[in-house]
C-alpha cells in the first residue's frame, strides 16, 4: 500500500516533517511515499494555507535529510491551477527544481470576480465553475492525478441533476485525458455533513463514484494525511469504495 498525498507543518494546517512521514510509512510497510504539501505560489496567494515561497528551498532540503534505503521517497506538491502559474509549474517546479510529481486540485472557485472556498459551492453556477477549473487543471498535463475530484460535496449538500451534470463533465474529461482521479481518505476522517438525505462524509461522494463506474477511468487511493500517524489512514476504506463500484485502481503514479 502506497500513499502520494501528504502534508507537512509548512502548510500551516498540518503537522510533521518529511522525515516524520518517512518513519511512519516504513512502520506501515509502505514501498513508496509521495510527499505533496500545498505548493507555495509566486504571488503568495492563499498563503494562510500553504508555505511561502521563501520556504520552498527548505522544503526540498527536508527530502535530502529524509532519504532512506527502505522506501522510495518522491518529492511533490499539491497545486491549484491558474494560467498565470504555468511557467512556475512547468519551468521551475518540474523543470529547474526537478520535482517528481505534482498533484492537481481545486479548493477555490471564481465567485463574482473573487475566489470562494469549496464550502461556498451552493448553486448550479458554482458547480459549473468548479467543473470548468478542474477540467482546465486536467488539460494542462502537469499533474499526475487529481485530488478529491468530488470536493464540491464540501459545500453542495444535495445529489441532484446539477451535481450529476458537474460529475459527468469531470468524469468525461478524466476518461478523455486518461488522468487518474483520487478517492480521498481525508474526507472520511472529517466531521460528517448533514444533507437533505441524511448524514454523509464530506467526500468521497458515493454517488460520484457510482457514476464513475460508467466511465473508463482509473483511480488512486490516498490518505491525504495531515499528520504523520495518518499516513495509512482510510486507504483501506477508499479501496473498498473502488471495489464496490468496480473502479480500476493504480498504486503507483510513476508511468
Amino acid at each position: 500500500m502506497n500513499n502520494f498525498h501528504t502534508h507537512t507543518w509548512r502548510c500551516k494546517h498540518a503537522s510533521g516533517t518529511v522525515k516524520d512521514y518517512v518513519d511512519e510509512a516504513i512502520k506501515n510497510n509502505m514501498k513508496i511515499l509521495g510527499m505533496s504539501d500545498h505548493t507555495p505560489l509566486p504571488d503568495n496567494r492563499w498563503s494562510h494555507v500553504r508555505m511561502d515561497m521563501s520556504e520552498l528551498n527548505a522544503y526540498e532540503e527536508e527530502f535530502k535529510e529524509a532519504e532512506n534505503d527502505d522506501i522510495i521517497l518522491l518529492k511533490g506538491l499539491e497545486c491549484e491551477w491558474d494560467p498565470i502559474y504555468e511557467g512556475f509549474y512547468k519551468d521551475e517546479l518540474l523543470g529547474e527544481r526537478n520535482f517528481d510529481f505534482l498533484v492537481g486540485s481545486v479548493h477555490y472557485i471564481k465567485k463574482n470576480g473573487d475566489w470562494g472556498y469549496l464550502s461556498e459551492i451552493h448553486t448550479a453556477k458554482h458547480l459549473a465553475n468548479y467543473a470548468e477549473i478542474l477540467i482546465e487543471t486536467m488539460r494542462t498535463g502537469f499533474f499526475s492525478f487529481i485530488a478529491h475530484p468530488d470536493g464540491f460535496g464540501a459545500g453542495y449538500k444535495k445529489w441532484d441533476s446539477n451535481a450529476e451534470a458537474c460529475s459527468i463533465d469531470i468524469l468525461t474529461a478524466a476518461e478523455e485525458l486518461s488522468i487518474p482521479l483520487e478517492i480521498n481518505g481525508y474526507g472520511l476522517r472529517k466531521n460528517k455533513i448533514i444533507t437533505p438525505d441524511g448524514e454523509r462524509s464530506v467526500y468521497p461522494l458515493l454517488d460520484f463514484w457510482e457514476l464513475a463506474s460508467n466511465f473508463d477511468i482509473k483511480a488512486i487511493c490516498n490518505s491525504d494525511a495531515h499528520r504523520p500517524e495518518d499516513v495509512n489512514a482510510s486507504i483501506k476504506e477508499c479501496k473498498e469504495i473502488a471495489d464496490r463500484f468496480n473502479i480500476k485502481l493504480i498504486d503507483d503514479i510513476r508511468g
